[in-house]
């Protein structure tokens, strides 16, 4: 229960018992004042019914003294009336009938006492008779009850008047306290935000002053551990000159690009007058057009996803270029090749147009490794060299048995509206062997074939439809994954994430589906991450408030995300294993990458882990768990397909 809520209830029972005791204390002395008045009453109306009766017994005209009991029974406060002579046969008895708005249960609680009077008829040195009255309490029960009633409301009225001022009162006492504990909630979920203003309030001021303080050095000690990181990144796979990526950094993309779901063009560029700038003008001015190369490779986007670019040597330069059509990719070529030629001209006013630069180009195919891609780019370098061309493209491995791309399109249409797919779910161990969760994967069936994600995850990048995928990804969960007794994650693509309409529905999924949300993992890429970063923080939230938690794959191939870790606070981070297991890479820079992930308290998770040794390794590093060969997938229940 909040404070709020404490104090509020505080005072209403305070202010209860206050009105308790007002109600009974005044009740009290009005019921005992209505007695004593009523006793008085009787009294005297007793005597001078005595007095009054005394002709008429004397006379022994009954009419009359009849009479003259209705007249007083009727006066509304005599419940019965009771006259005894010796010359009347029979006692005469005036009895009154009446009714009380006072329910039963307030006449019990304020019970009054029967009051009653006789009196002797006087009638000389001899009693003529007696009369006795008995008083009627239903004017008395009714005058209590009306003054209960009045008293009780303007009480209740002014408890609930008191009580929306001392809520108003509280509010805005608490009003700092909140403002703490919404930063604080803040720090953990978005990290650093600011310091949050000063109270008036003294008791706080030392709080308010202690939390500032402590997320100031949070968020110092976070930059300052990324800034490491970046700085040991740079100076393990970091070209001094170019201030592209070096051999080490290409080694690395190309491994994590040649395992993800991915398609594109790896292209190696020589530019062999960068050797005549140097021997006519010194390395300065070499060294100059190199930074301008690296300075115009490293802004080049093609729709909209940065290229990968490497220095190789003093002439050589690899890019890793998004996949693309072939016009676009040989538009891209030409006009790379122009601007790199204009770079290295040393005669710009010379009209005629000298090819200085050349390039290999081979196409990411299934099943090649980086050894034959670089291979196979090498080769179309060298054919592009000798036969005079600005660039060769090597052929495709196997011409005749590949789809087009339509052809796959047509493949993943009609298993989607055939439900002719399968899912698959690979465990996340900890290093103490607990699971982290069981990540899902989905594998379309073509007859008696059976296709892998990573074979039309890259066409339906490609196409755009990759939200369609995901859309039938959650309505089969929506169908089946209460059958599932293992916490899962889906991986979402660019083209759900990218979309704010689609995040929208997928909220909506969310919140309609919140005992599945609870045992769901959010999973973005790092790309994903650094192009929509807001419609990743929304679902992040989301997912967090309804017991879900978020995580980032594919993490540290481009370290300008690590900012944007503290702004996103995931639960966990993916890294390929190619990071933990090359000899070229300095153990501190990736120490200081695991501690900056958990510096945010997110959890370091390495993919493709594929032995004993390398899972030993990464644990040395600080990694918290793995994923891979050595917990392969298995397939989901048969019962829920």
């Amino acid at each position: 229960m909040s404070l709020f809520r404490r104090l509020v209830l505080g005072v209403a029972g305070l202010l209860l018992v206050f009105s308790l005791g007002v109600f009974v204390i005044d009740v009290h002395q009005t019921r005992q004042s209505l007695v004593e008045s009523q006793r008085m009453e009787v009294s005297n109306l007793a005597q001078g019914l005595s007095l009054t009766l005394a002709r008429f017994v004397a006379d022994e005209d009954w009419t009359s003294a009849r009479t003259l009991l209705q007249a007083t029974a009727d006066g509304g406060f005599i419940n019965a009336l009771r006259l005894e002579a010796p010359t009347l046969a029979s006692p005469m008895v005036i009895e009154s009938e009446t009714s009380t708005r006072a329910p039963g249960w307030f006449q019990w609680l304020i019970a009054l006492p029967q009051l009653s009077a006789q009196r002797d008829i006087p009638g000389g040195w001899v009693a003529l008779g007696t009369v006795s009255l008995e008083a009627d309490n239903t004017e008395t029960y009714d005058q209590l009850w009306s003054l209960g009633t009045r008293l009780l409301l303007w009480l209740v009225v002014g408890m609930l008047l008191a009580l929306g001022l001392c809520a108003l009162g509280f509010r805005h006492l608490l009003t700092p306290l909140h403002r703490l504990s919404s930063y604080i909630e803040t720090l953990q979920i978005e990290g650093y935000a600011g310091p949050i203003e000063s109270t008036r309030i003294s008791e706080l001021k030392g709080i308010t002053e202690a939390v500032n303080q402590l997320s100031a050095r949070l968020s110092d000690q976070f930059v300052a551990q990324t800034a490491q990181v970046i700085r040991l990144q740079r100076m393990a796979e970091q070209d001094a000159v170019s201030k592209l990526g070096n051999r080490a950094y290409l080694t690395r993309i190309l491994d994590e690009w040649l395992a993800a779901p991915e398609s594109g063009a790896l292209m190696i560029l020589r530019i062999d007058h960068l050797s005549e700038i140097y021997r006519r003008n010194g390395f300065e001015q070499r060294d100059n057009a190199i930074r301008a190369i690296g300075d115009y490779l490293s802004s080049i986007n093609v729709q909209g996803a940065p290229i990968q670019a490497a220095r190789l040597s003093a002439e050589e330069f690899a890019v890793i270029v998004p996949d693309d059509s072939d016009d676009g990719r040989e538009e891209l070529l030409l006009t790379l090749l122009n601007r790199i030629d204009d770079i290295v001209d040393i005669n710009p006013l010379d009209e005629s147009r000298i090819h200085h630069a050349r390039a290999g180009v081979v196409l990411r195919e299934p099943g090649l490794q980086r050894a034959t891609m670089l291979s196979k780019a090498d080769s179309a370098l060298r054919e592009a060299i000798e036969t005079d061309q600005r660039w060769y493209t090597a052929p495709r491995e196997a011409p005749h048995n590949e789809r087009s791309r339509g052809e796959w399109r047509m493949v993943i249409d009609r298993a989607l509206a055939a439900n002719a797919a399968n899912f698959v779910a690979q465990p996340v161990l900890l290093n103490d062997g607990e699971e982290l969760h069981r990540e899902l994967f989905m594998r379309l069936r073509e007859g008696d074939e059976v296709h892998l994600a990573s074979t039309f995850l890259p066409i339906a990048r490609h196409f755009g439809i990759g939200a369609q995928m995901d859309r039938y990804v959650l309505d089969w969960l929506s169908q089946h994954g209460h059958d599932l007794d293992s916490r899962l994650a889906v991986n979402l693509t660019q083209d759900l994430v990218g979309s704010d309409s689609e995040v929208d529905g997928l909220i909506e999924w969310l919140k309609m589906y919140p005992t599945l949300a609870r045992r769901l993992d959010i999973e973005v890429t790092e790309e994903c991450v650094l192009r929509h970063t807001d419609n990743v923080q929304r679902l992040f939230r989301v997912a967090w408030h309804l017991g879900g938690r978020g995580g980032i794959d594919r993490f540290a191939r481009d370290l300008n995300s690590l900012p944007i870790l503290a702004r996103l606070r995931p639960d966990y981070v993916k890294i390929d294993q190619t990071f933990f297991v090359r000899d070229d890479v300095d153990n501190e820079f990736l120490h200081s990458l695991c501690m900056a992930a958990h510096q945010i308290e997110a959890l370091v998770i390495v993919t493709r882990v594929e032995s004993e040794a390398q899972r030993a390794r990464v644990t040395e590093i600080g990694a918290d768990g793995y994923q891979g060969y050595l917990a392969p997938a298995v397939p989901l229940n048969p019962g829920v397909h």
